[in-house]
């Protein structure tokens, strides 16, 4: 027996996206305001946003304050930063249901991910990029919204002999899916 049209087929699903950001100015005689700029890794939850940063997460890294991938400190913000004012952002996720019921919606999900911030526009390289790859689940519950688990591993925090160790991060999402 067939199953009619609309019916809950569970299927394969492909997400691909790309991000820009750039902040400029009108007049070369002003100065950018330290305010309003880009701040890239971590969950996009525990960035503390309390002076206007755009947060664009980024699974399997911290929040990091250069644009060399090879330097991923988890230290803390150094003197002098003020935060990017280009970036770039590649995602690719390939999401599968386990359950489409309407009271608790469940999909696992396998991504790629690639994304760097760059202080000025002369330094942007849309190819010079922090990579990461992982999986992850997402639970929507109406009495709590969304919660999702990823589990991220970049690739430009492997160290030779460590393995894993410093180079994969859990990352947790709680009411809505970070940029």
């Amino acid at each position: 027996m067939s199953r009619p049209k609309g019916s809950d087929n569970k299927v394969f699903v492909m997400k691909v996206a790309a991000k820009f950001g750039y902040i400029g100015r009108y007049n070369n005689r002003t100065t950018l305001s330290p305010f309003g700029r880009f701040e890239l890794g971590g969950d996009g939850l525990s960035n503390f946003a309390i002076y206007d940063r755009d947060i664009i997460s980024q699974r399997g890294y911290p929040v990091y304050y250069t644009s060399d991938p090879r330097m991923n400190s988890e230290t803390g913000q150094p003197t002098g930063y003020e935060g990017f004012t280009v970036f770039n952002k590649y995602v690719m996720e390939l999401r599968y249901p386990f359950s489409l019921n309407p009271s608790s919606t469940i999909f696992g999900l396998a991504f790629l991910e690639a994304a760097n911030g760059y202080r000025d526009v002369r330094d942007y390289n849309p190819f010079r990029l922090r990579r990461s790859a992982g999986l992850g689940m997402r639970f929507y519950l109406p009495m709590f919204g969304l919660l999702g688990f990823d589990y991220g591993i970049g690739f430009d925090r492997l160290q030779s002999g460590n393995g894993l160790k410093d180079a994969a991060k859990f990352t947790f999402m709680l009411g809505f899916e970070p940029e």
